[in-house]
């Protein structure tokens, strides 16, 4: 547990914090008594305190008061009842004197309200990150480094996020029916949709391992000199929506560190050995923060489902509990247009809410099955339309009851 928390510190101050104009920074210190000479629990409830204090002052209420650090480890789940949560959390400062704990805590709090239809995690594809110059593998021999490092991402988006579903993970290339265009980002783009379809997801992430390749750095004062050997790090990654074909995220992780290793030496890229290493810790506090990044430009995003097949009087769509859908959630029918451009290329597409209103009557992992309140309107439904959850003001406008009460 003392590792965990140092890794926890550690990876902390290395983490590029992206600020929303939407959350907000709270500061506050948790005291605990050290029973039994046990520094670790006493130092989670020393935690979990100064916890309670960020959030009665962000003004959140909280079920439970436990340990989480949101993006690189989670001992325990802090649970938010009503109009907040703890979208990330950083100690400080920790002082231990006469018998005591005390930690300084840092949280970034982020409103519920901003976006309240929100409540659903968000159906993701991840990968492939291939390496852009395989000629950067030979030292170390890290052939398999890209393949290693999109396993770790999908597996940290998994672990890591309960705001987010990946789905799929794609290591290989994909092929692009006009590979002579070195666009990544254009091209999966243009696919998008129909990568969505075939996975049932609404996102993608994606990108390039841009740099791994090494070189000399030489320091030298009056007295002496001394040359290291380094290592680049650079990865892409862009995240899409793939219902509207449009690039929500596109950033730049770059790291250098030491390569205190022979020239013939090698590493197996999904051994714990390349991991531990400096270069394999840098990939990894670069994968945190791509997963930070990713979560919060999910966080407001729409949810859209997709209407997957149809029988008798009832639909299937393409999220379920692992979303947290739930029997009684509602969703309102969007139609899809396609848009013609002036050049008479498709563009698009744009999409046309319609008075339809659907109850989620069964759950299941990563599908639910919906019913219409009017029968009469499943004529008018087909699959691959669209649904997205129904606001307050459109079930006003139209009559409709509420079922926000049904668990």
């Amino acid at each position: 547990m003392k590792q965990m928390y140092k890794k926890l510190i550690a990876m902390t101050t290395v983490m590029a914090m992206s600020f929303s104009a939407n959350a907000q920074w709270y500061s506050s210190e948790g005291t605990a008594e050290i029973i039994e000479n046990d520094i670790n629990k006493s130092r989670d409830k020393a935690i979990s305190n100064a916890l309670l204090t960020v959030i009665r002052s962000a003004g959140t209420s909280a079920e439970s008061v436990q340990v989480v650090k949101s993006g690189v480890l989670q001992v325990d789940k802090l649970s938010i009842r009503s109009n907040g949560e703890i979208h990330d959390m950083r100690v400080t400062d920790e002082v231990i004197s006469g018998g005591y704990i005390k930690v300084t805590v840092q949280a970034d709090i982020y409103p519920f309200s901003t976006c309240p239809q929100e409540k659903y995690s968000k159906s993701l594809f991840v990968g492939p990150f291939n390496l852009a110059t395989r000629s950067d593998a030979q030292l170390g021999a890290i052939y398999h480094a890209d393949e290693a490092i999109t396993q770790h991402l999908f597996n940290q988006l998994k672990r890591d996020s309960n705001k987010i579903d990946p789905r799929q993970l794609m290591t290989q290339p994909i092929a692009f029916a006009n590979d002579t265009n070195n666009d990544i980002e254009l091209q999966t783009l243009q696919v998008s949709r129909d990568i969505a379809n075939k996975y049932n997801v609404q996102y993608l992430l994606f990108g390039t391992v841009k740099d791994m390749s090494d070189f000399y750095e030489t320091t030298s004062n009056l007295l002496t000199k001394s040359t290291q050997h380094k290592r680049n790090f650079q990865m892409d990654i862009y995240l899409v929506d793939a219902i509207n074909k449009i690039t929500l995220l596109k950033k730049k992780y770059v790291a250098v560190t030491d390569w205190p290793y022979s020239l013939t030496h090698q590493f197996d890229t999904n051994s714990n050995t390349f991991w531990s290493t400096d270069y394999g810790q840098v990939i990894e506090q670069n994968l945190n923060n791509v997963v930070s990044d990713v979560r919060q430009a999910l966080y407001c995003q729409p949810t859209m489902a997709t209407i997957i097949a149809q029988f008798n009087d009832q639909l299937v769509m393409n999220i379920g509990h692992r979303n947290g859908v739930k029997k009684g959630d509602q969703f309102q029918l969007i139609r899809s247009q396609s848009v013609l451009h002036q050049s008479s290329l498709l563009q698009g597409p744009i999409f046309v809410p319609a008075d339809i209103i659907l109850t989620v009557v069964s759950v299941q992992s990563d599908r639910a099955i919906l019913e219409t309140d009017d029968p009469m309107d499943m004529s008018n439904i087909q699959i691959r339309d669209m649904l997205t959850p129904v606001d307050e003001y459109t079930l006003i406008r139209l009559g409709k009851k509420s079922n926000s009460s049904v668990k």
